[in-house]
């Protein structure tokens, strides 16, 4: 079951959240560090107006179990750029525990109708490198490599 994030979803979505940057953390530790999010950065992820929270329960009444996070972006203003708005999924996460039953793909399918209704064009992520599960994940669902942003220590 998919449905828009509530107020009263705070606790469980930011122990997935926590998941996810301890991920992120491992992965990238020069650029994320493990957190706990707290109350002001929930309001203001659910309250954004250009964004939507979506949760995953596997049953109705359960217990949330996964997340998405997706804003809307337009194209800045640049006469060498083309005018397009896109969904920007700046976060998703399902519990380890209920992985590889849906969720994921659910959660996608949900941020991009939403998106879709914002007339965005199309949706874009970020998936940090050696995050082989997320790569796979989004390959499987038909995503492909847009850009690739490289960088090099200036210390």
């Amino acid at each position: 079951m998919i449905r828009r994030a509530r107020h009263g979803d705070r606790g469980a979505v930011c122990d997935l959240w926590r998941e996810l940057d301890a991920l992120h953390a491992a992965l990238a530790p020069a650029y994320f560090r493990a957190t706990a999010r707290g109350e002001h950065d929930w309001r203001q992820l659910l309250d954004a107006p250009d964004g939507a929270v979506f949760v995953a329960a596997p049953d109705p009444g359960g217990a949330v179990c996964g997340a998405v996070s997706v804003r809307i972006y337009d194209t800045p203003p640049d006469p060498a750029m083309v005018p397009r708005r896109r969904g920007h999924v700046e976060m998703l996460v399902v519990s380890r525990a209920q992985r590889r039953r849906g969720l994921g793909r659910a959660l996608m399918a949900e941020a991009a109708a939403w998106a879709r209704a914002q007339r965005a064009a199309e949706i874009v992520l970020t998936v940090w490198a050696g995050n082989a599960d997320a790569e796979a994940f989004y390959a499987r669902l038909g995503y492909r490599v847009l850009s690739s942003v490289l960088h090099t220590a200036l210390e």
